[in-house]
């Protein structure tokens, strides 16, 4: 982008902090289009549509001038910046000390950049496979005993028929339960072996957003009526340090897949795509072209394609 002064200064292994000045001259010739626009159907009283003097126009809507002006100019400059000193970031930009002076539009964009994942071996690591334990009739007993003491289940669980009924149903899940966990088991395995012979540094923002999406989830599962809002903070706060190490290890699996991904060349189809909007929109019961316009709209279909890249991976 032409008129446009920029600094990169590094912040730490992956972050960087550019520094944006777009020319006086840039600023005033994009300011004037604004105007002219908003002129166009301004209502102002005193004035007839579209008649109003552009500097009333720049007093009564500076807010929605300066607004528009920065919606204009600072994505162009920041795209252009990263395109043209090819800074691959992993994170959304963070955009701050934005003002306007003589010299013209300066801002700051802070950025995490990706790191360079040297894959070591990923193919043919051996895992011990894990026997899921059997459910017992202890365990079922132990549930069932705990939900005799909640009013709302009693009735039902003393009634022998609908009993020998839940009793399934629990047996059911533990036995799925237990399944998961041997699964997982195994999983870790297979990362431990992985992660331990690769080492990169990680973007630190990708790891908080991930433990605060762990958080969240955590939080959604608790029982938090009669809590005060400091209370809460707390309980969200002593998860949020809890779960870091996990979710930097999320990320690290992350950045593994996507090198992964890369070097085998792998792909995400259109129809992949449609099949995987088809689903959402059977989980949610909302008609398909709703759901693709809502994703649209959010610019979700390049999440959802790194998503089903990423899993493509596993």
């Amino acid at each position: 982008m032409e008129n446009v002064k920029t600094e990169i200064k590094e912040k730490s292994p992956l972050g960087r902090e550019i520094s944006f000045c777009v020319d006086k001259a840039k600023v005033e010739q994009e300011k004037s289009a604004i105007v002219a626009e908003i002129k166009k159907t301004a209502e102002i009283e005193g004035f007839r549509k579209g008649k109003a003097p552009e500097a009333v126009v720049e007093t009564k809507f500076a807010k929605l001038i300066n607004e528009n002006l920065y919606n204009r100019i600072i994505p162009d400059a920041y795209i252009n910046i990263v395109k043209e000193k090819e800074l691959m970031s992993v994170t959304e930009p963070d955009v701050y000390d934005v003002s306007i002076d003589d010299e013209g539009l300066k801002f700051k964009v802070y950025i995490e950049l990706k790191p360079e994942v040297q894959l070591k071996k990923y193919k043919g690591i051996p895992v011990k496979r894990i026997t899921p334990e059997q459910v017992t009739e202890e365990e079922v007993d132990n549930i069932l005993a705990e939900w005799e003491k909640n009013p709302s289940l009693s009735t039902s669980i003393i009634d022998p028929v609908k009993r020998k009924a839940w009793r399934e149903k629990i047996l059911q899940q533990l036995d799925a339960y237990k399944k998961e966990n041997a699964l997982m088991q195994e999983d870790k395995q297979l990362w431990d072996a992985i992660l331990k012979d690769v080492d990169f540094p990680v973007p630190e923002k990708m790891v908080r957003e991930e433990a605060i999406s762990y958080t969240e989830g955590y939080l959604s599962r608790m029982n938090l009526e009669g809590k005060s809002k400091e209370e809460v903070e707390k309980i969200a706060k002593d998860i949020l340090d809890k779960v870091k190490p996990e979710a930097e290890v999320s990320v690290k699996r992350y950045l593994v897949l996507d090198k992964v991904a890369e070097v085998e060349g792998i792909k995400v189809e259109e129809k992949e795509i449609n099949a995987r909007i088809e689903e959402i929109s059977r989980s949610a019961g909302e008609p398909l072209e709703q759901i693709r316009q809502k994703l649209e709209k959010a610019d979700k279909i390049d999440s959802l394609r790194e998503d089903l890249r990423i899993k493509k991976s596993i």
